[in-house]
Protein backbone atom coordinates (compact mmCIF):
# COMPACT_ATOMS: atom_id res chain seq x y z
CA UNK A 1 0.00 0.00 0.00
CA UNK A 2 1.28 3.45 -0.94
CA UNK A 3 0.46 6.54 1.11
CA UNK A 4 0.35 10.02 -0.43
CA UNK A 5 0.01 13.50 1.07
CA UNK A 6 0.13 17.09 -0.05
CA UNK A 7 3.57 18.41 0.94
CA UNK A 8 3.37 21.45 3.25
CA UNK A 9 5.72 23.46 1.03
CA UNK A 10 3.27 23.34 -1.90
CA UNK A 11 0.45 24.56 0.37
CA UNK A 12 2.45 27.38 1.94
CA UNK A 13 1.41 29.89 -0.72
CA UNK A 14 -2.26 28.99 -0.24
CA UNK A 15 -1.96 29.50 3.51
CA UNK A 16 -0.24 32.83 2.91
CA UNK A 17 -2.90 34.05 0.44
CA UNK A 18 -5.79 32.95 2.68
CA UNK A 19 -4.23 34.55 5.76
CA UNK A 20 -3.49 37.81 3.94
CA UNK A 21 -7.02 37.89 2.54
CA UNK A 22 -8.54 37.39 5.98
CA UNK A 23 -6.25 39.98 7.54
CA UNK A 24 -6.97 42.57 4.84
CA UNK A 25 -10.73 42.09 5.11
CA UNK A 26 -11.43 41.32 8.76
CA UNK A 27 -9.10 43.94 10.23
CA UNK A 28 -10.84 46.89 8.50
CA UNK A 29 -14.20 45.32 9.22
CA UNK A 30 -13.48 45.11 12.94
CA UNK A 31 -11.49 48.32 13.41
CA UNK A 32 -12.96 50.90 11.02
CA UNK A 33 -16.71 50.22 11.33
CA UNK A 34 -17.33 50.72 7.60
CA UNK A 35 -20.67 51.57 6.01
CA UNK A 36 -23.21 48.81 5.41
CA UNK A 37 -22.23 48.41 1.75
CA UNK A 38 -18.47 48.33 2.35
CA UNK A 39 -18.91 46.11 5.40
CA UNK A 40 -20.97 43.62 3.41
CA UNK A 41 -18.38 43.57 0.62
CA UNK A 42 -15.55 43.04 3.12
CA UNK A 43 -17.52 40.30 4.86
CA UNK A 44 -18.17 38.47 1.57
CA UNK A 45 -14.50 38.61 0.59
CA UNK A 46 -13.55 37.43 4.10
CA UNK A 47 -15.98 34.52 3.75
CA UNK A 48 -14.36 33.49 0.46
CA UNK A 49 -10.90 33.73 2.06
CA UNK A 50 -12.13 31.72 5.04
CA UNK A 51 -13.46 29.01 2.72
CA UNK A 52 -10.15 28.98 0.86
CA UNK A 53 -8.33 28.60 4.19
CA UNK A 54 -10.62 25.72 5.17
CA UNK A 55 -9.96 23.97 1.81
CA UNK A 56 -6.21 24.43 2.29
CA UNK A 57 -6.34 22.95 5.80
CA UNK A 58 -8.46 20.09 4.44
CA UNK A 59 -5.93 19.41 1.67
CA UNK A 60 -3.08 19.57 4.20
CA UNK A 61 -4.80 16.97 6.41
CA UNK A 62 -5.77 14.67 3.50
CA UNK A 63 -4.16 11.24 3.33
CA UNK A 64 -4.52 9.13 0.21
CA UNK A 65 -3.82 5.40 0.23
CA UNK A 66 -3.59 3.32 -2.92
CA UNK A 67 -3.10 -0.39 -3.45
CA UNK A 68 -3.97 -3.01 -6.08
CA UNK A 69 -7.59 -3.14 -4.89
CA UNK A 70 -8.45 0.55 -4.86
CA UNK A 71 -7.83 4.05 -3.63
CA UNK A 72 -8.93 5.59 -0.34
CA UNK A 73 -9.00 9.19 0.83
CA UNK A 74 -9.16 10.25 4.45
CA UNK A 75 -10.02 13.93 4.79
CA UNK A 76 -11.93 16.28 7.08
CA UNK A 77 -15.15 15.51 5.19
CA UNK A 78 -14.75 11.84 6.04
CA UNK A 79 -13.26 8.78 4.39
CA UNK A 80 -13.96 7.64 0.83
CA UNK A 81 -12.91 4.45 -0.89
CA UNK A 82 -13.16 3.43 -4.53
CA UNK A 83 -12.34 -0.06 -5.75
CA UNK A 84 -10.48 -0.02 -9.08
CA UNK A 85 -12.91 -2.61 -10.47
CA UNK A 86 -15.83 -0.22 -9.80
CA UNK A 87 -14.34 2.90 -11.41
CA UNK A 88 -16.73 4.02 -14.14
CA UNK A 89 -15.39 7.49 -14.92
CA UNK A 90 -11.90 8.97 -15.13
CA UNK A 91 -11.29 12.63 -15.94
CA UNK A 92 -7.97 14.43 -16.07
CA UNK A 93 -8.33 18.18 -16.49
CA UNK A 94 -5.66 20.83 -16.88
CA UNK A 95 -5.93 24.34 -15.45
CA UNK A 96 -3.60 27.11 -16.55
CA UNK A 97 -3.49 30.40 -14.68
CA UNK A 98 -1.16 32.09 -17.14
CA UNK A 99 -0.39 31.59 -20.81
CA UNK A 100 3.20 30.63 -20.06
CA UNK A 101 1.88 27.60 -18.07
CA UNK A 102 3.33 28.79 -14.77
CA UNK A 103 1.14 28.06 -11.77
CA UNK A 104 -0.83 25.46 -13.72
CA UNK A 105 -2.09 22.18 -12.31
CA UNK A 106 -4.05 19.07 -13.20
CA UNK A 107 -6.99 17.53 -11.42
CA UNK A 108 -7.85 13.83 -11.52
CA UNK A 109 -11.46 12.89 -10.87
CA UNK A 110 -12.30 9.23 -10.25
CA UNK A 111 -15.91 8.10 -9.97
CA UNK A 112 -17.58 4.83 -9.07
CA UNK A 113 -21.35 5.06 -8.90
CA UNK A 114 -22.29 8.03 -6.71
CA UNK A 115 -18.86 8.31 -5.08
CA UNK A 116 -16.08 10.43 -6.52
CA UNK A 117 -12.58 11.46 -5.52
CA UNK A 118 -10.73 14.55 -6.74
CA UNK A 119 -6.97 14.83 -6.49
CA UNK A 120 -4.83 17.66 -7.77
CA UNK A 121 -1.35 17.42 -9.20
CA UNK A 122 0.32 19.05 -6.22
CA UNK A 123 -0.01 15.70 -4.45
CA UNK A 124 3.31 13.89 -4.12
CA UNK A 125 3.73 11.18 -6.78
CA UNK A 126 0.54 12.29 -8.55
CA UNK A 127 1.69 10.56 -11.73
CA UNK A 128 1.59 7.13 -10.00
CA UNK A 129 -2.09 7.60 -9.23
CA UNK A 130 -2.87 8.86 -12.75
CA UNK A 131 -1.14 5.83 -14.27
CA UNK A 132 -3.15 3.46 -12.07
CA UNK A 133 -6.38 5.33 -12.86
CA UNK A 134 -5.67 5.03 -16.62
CA UNK A 135 -5.05 1.32 -16.13
CA UNK A 136 -8.38 0.96 -14.27
CA UNK A 137 -10.13 2.82 -17.11
CA UNK A 138 -8.67 0.35 -19.63
CA UNK A 139 -9.58 -2.67 -17.48
CA UNK A 140 -13.16 -1.44 -16.98
CA UNK A 141 -13.66 -0.27 -20.59
CA UNK A 142 -14.31 3.29 -19.43
CA UNK A 143 -14.68 5.74 -22.31
CA UNK A 144 -12.37 8.71 -21.77
CA UNK A 145 -13.19 12.15 -23.12
CA UNK A 146 -10.82 13.79 -25.61
CA UNK A 147 -9.48 16.24 -23.01
CA UNK A 148 -8.53 13.41 -20.65
CA UNK A 149 -6.88 11.50 -23.50
CA UNK A 150 -4.86 14.58 -24.49
CA UNK A 151 -3.80 15.21 -20.89
CA UNK A 152 -2.78 11.58 -20.43
CA UNK A 153 -0.65 11.82 -23.58
CA UNK A 154 0.92 15.04 -22.27
CA UNK A 155 2.00 13.05 -19.19
CA UNK A 156 3.38 10.27 -21.38
CA UNK A 157 0.55 7.82 -20.65
CA UNK A 158 -0.95 6.14 -23.68
CA UNK A 159 -4.66 5.33 -23.68
CA UNK A 160 -4.39 2.07 -25.66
Amino acid sequence: MSIYRYPPQVLFGDYLRAGAGLLLTLLPLLVLQPSWFVGTALFLVAAVCGYFLFRTVERHRTIIAMDDEGIAVRALKGPKHLAWKDVDEVKLTYYAVRRNKRDSWMQLTLSAGNESIKIDSRLEDFLDIVERAAEAARENDVALNRITIANLKALGIEEE
